[in-house]
């Protein structure tokens, strides 16, 4: 309570039935940005008391101005002064001869902030750069307190039109939204990441970057957004398209085939949409708008060969570079990372995230599905000394999964990504031993309390069904059985998400969404699609609709560049493979329950994946899409290729499940022999 009360001493509060901000009288920042009416009293901003990990030098509002002959940034956090009245707050800063206005006005259903940039000097000032603080509250504590009282943050800083479209991680309305209304923020950096600064669980503070400019004496630059409340995205576009700088750009496709032209709409009569002659090659292209009175925006598509292509090539380097082939090795046979830079493989890597076990089975997956698409002796040989080393080095004879050569078992994720492998071996090669090593895995699973835990890529659905066909009737009873109870238990938590490795994010939620749905497709049982149901929306609010094929349809994730890539870079990852799973929830969803949106909604976010793969099969682990993050160059995809294959095998999944996919997206027909397979 005397924390509260010194919070409220030190600030002052603008307030309507609207909105509740409060302003702190020292510095100047926002502490509170609320809705009076929220049961759940949220605080749409990050700060010290509700998440250690933020600094209040990073408070919003506060932020950085690049000065030419400083090092580094000099930074304004201490205010001159500070008025505050019902309605308005306005505070002031000095900058070297910088002077810094920020203005807050509620204005009934609306909350208006502007930054105001005058040059007081006699001399133009070159400004090389400038940031300002927006800590929404993106991080996580535990699933009850992430679902009731913090937010995903979506971000486009696409020019003119930027936002931040602000989703409430349950899916209950009232979310918060703001849109740029006048000035330019060309992209985002995220500041305050790292193990000491909450690690996984915390985002970090987004810092808004405003390109570099020159004020003539007297001069002023301007920048300003509002805020307001939406009931998700289609209210979001809705509320922002009444601001005039707003301009939304929808493509119907993010990730086109080469020689494809996207069809792109535009919500102002007036844009003119530069789109060049689609490309001959695969890769990124940029696609340049202009609107209104001098504004620019854009949006970036992706261009790829055909899905055929792409899983050959990358299986085919898989084979080559990225299996080790050392007789007489422990490690003979493994699949391994492969660093890009140095044209090598990583073999027994320094931390877990890097070793021969673990999500590295993928690409084991991943040949063994192409290998029962296309037979070829070559890849036959490599799927099986694979199958081998796994057999031998990574599992047990009764079934349990070893996290690496002679460690230990202890990682539940393992077991259901090596049951898969051992289901693929028998739809590829036919030999009914494969079934009883997927059955044996899932029991050891089983048997060490994998019924309450909330595991990726677990085959429920298609093991049954396949040990079924097989004739293999009781071991596909059992297998029902232990699938029941373990939805039994998913349904029984429903919302109460248990802590994983993370405290709480997507891929707790799209395993409880895919458990309960492949539970329900196999038995029937209506409380697993109730308890789907009930959780879709807080899995629905982790993907974004911004623009851009590394962002649409694409869920947050910003700690898998620091654990699986080389250069060990916190922030946001876009896309990250795991995200492909939100496509899969989203295709069980359809088969479940027949709603065709989220059928083109899955096949959009597998097909957005591709980005992890290059035209010479090469991939990698983890693109880092902030310009900076701690400081440190971002905007580059990460040299290691560690786990992304996972993103293809559930791309070829969907081409199993929905072959007209696999028709009007793969490249003008479906993958030989998929119907078969």
């Amino acid at each position: 309570m005397k924390q509260k009360a010194d919070e409220e001493h030190q600030s002052e509060c603008l307030e309507n039935r609207h909105w509740l901000v409060q302003v702190d009288r020292h510095s100047g920042a926002l502490t509170r940005i609320s809705h009076p009416a929220d049961a759940h009293g949220m605080n749409w901003i990050s700060e010290s008391s509700e998440n250690p990990a933020m600094l209040e030098s990073r408070s919003w509002g506060l932020g950085d101005i690049v000065l030419p002959g400083r090092n580094g940034p000099h930074r304004w956090q201490r205010a001159a002064t500070v008025s505050v009245n019902r309605t308005t707050a306005r505070s002031t800063y000095n900058v070297g001869a910088v002077q810094v206005t920020v203005t807050r006005r509620l204005r009934g259903r609306r909350l208006e902030e502007s930054y105001e940039f005058r040059n007081t000097g006699e001399a133009d000032q070159q400004i090389n750069g400038i940031g300002i603080c927006t800590p929404f509250n993106d991080n996580y504590p535990d699933a009850e307190t992430c679902l009731t009282r913090r937010c995903n943050a979506h971000l486009w800083c696409g020019g003119n039109t930027a936002y931040a479209c602000c989703l409430r991680m349950g899916g209950q309305a009232p979310h918060m939204g703001l849109v740029l209304s006048d000035g330019y923020i060309g992209g985002y950096s995220i500041e305050g990441r790292g193990l000491s600064h909450g690690g996984s669980n915390n985002r970090g503070c987004f810092v808004m970057n405003i390109p570099g400019l020159v004020l003539q004496p007297g001069q002023t630059h301007r920048v300003a957004w509002v805020f307001f409340w939406h009931d998700g995205w289609e209210d979001f576009f809705a509320a922002a398209r009444t601001v005039p700088a707003f301009l939304q750009l929808v493509a119907d496709h993010y990730t086109c085939l080469v020689g494809e032209r996207p069809r792109i709409s535009a919500s102002q009569s007036s844009a003119q949409v530069w789109m060049k002659e689609p490309p001959t090659i695969s890769g990124e292209q940029t696609v340049e708008v202009q609107y209104g009175e001098g504004r620019r925006t854009w949006l970036r598509l992706n261009f790829v060969d055909p899905v055929e292509t792409v899983v050959r090539r990358r299986v085919d380097f898989i084979r080559q570079h990225q299996q080790v082939n050392r007789p007489g090795s422990p490690y003979d046979g493994a699949l391994v990372c492969y660093d890009n830079e140095s044209a090598a493989q990583l073999v027994r890597g320094h931390r877990c995230d890097f070793n021969e076990g673990r999500e590295r089975v993928g690409m084991g997956v991943l040949l063994t599905m192409a290998l029962g698409l296309w037979p070829d002796e070559a890849l036959s040989e490599a799927v099986r000394r694979y199958n081998g080393f796994v057999r031998s080095k990574l599992q047990k004879s009764d079934g349990t999964v070893l996290d690496q050569v002679g460690g230990t078992s202890r990682r539940l994720y393992n077991f259901p990504w090596v049951a898969q492998l051992h289901l693929e071996m028998f739809r590829a090669l036919g030999d009914e031993q494969y079934l009883e090593d997927c059955y044996r895995t899932l029991r050891a699973y089983y048997q060490r309390g994998g019924g309450r835990f909330y595991p990726i890529g677990l085959p429920i659905f298609d093991a049954v069904d396949t040990f079924r066909g097989a004739g293999m009737r009781r071991k596909a009873g059992q297998l029902e059985a232990w699938f029941a109870d373990h939805a039994d238990n998913i349904a029984a938590n429903g919302a109460c998400l248990p802590a994983h490795e993370v405290n709480y994010e997507q891929t707790i939620v799209s395993p409880a969404v895919i458990i309960a749905l492949e539970a329900y497709l196999s038995g029937g049982d209506e409380r697993y699609l109730t308890c789907a149901r009930q959780l879709m929306p807080a899995l629905e609010a982790f993907g974004g609709r911004q623009p851009d094929h590394r962002l649409h349809e694409i869920a947050i994730r910003h700690w898998d560049g620091y654990w699986f890539g080389k250069r060990t870079t916190w922030g946001d990852t876009f896309p990250h493979y795991w995200s492909a799973s939100t496509g899969w929830a989203f295709y069980r969803y359809w088969q479940a329950t027949g709603d065709e949106e989220y059928r083109r909604r899955a096949g959009e976010i597998l097909m957005n994946n591709l980005s992890h793969f290059h035209g010479d099969g090469s991939a990698s682990c983890a693109y880092i899409y902030p310009d900076t993050v701690n400081g440190e160059a971002g905007r580059f995809a990460d040299p290691l290729a560690n786990d992304q294959d996972w993103a293809l095998v559930f791309l070829l999944q969907a081409g199993r499940l929905d072959p007209e996919f696999a028709d009007h997206r793969w490249g003008g027909g479906r993958l030989t022999s998929l119907s078969d397979s």
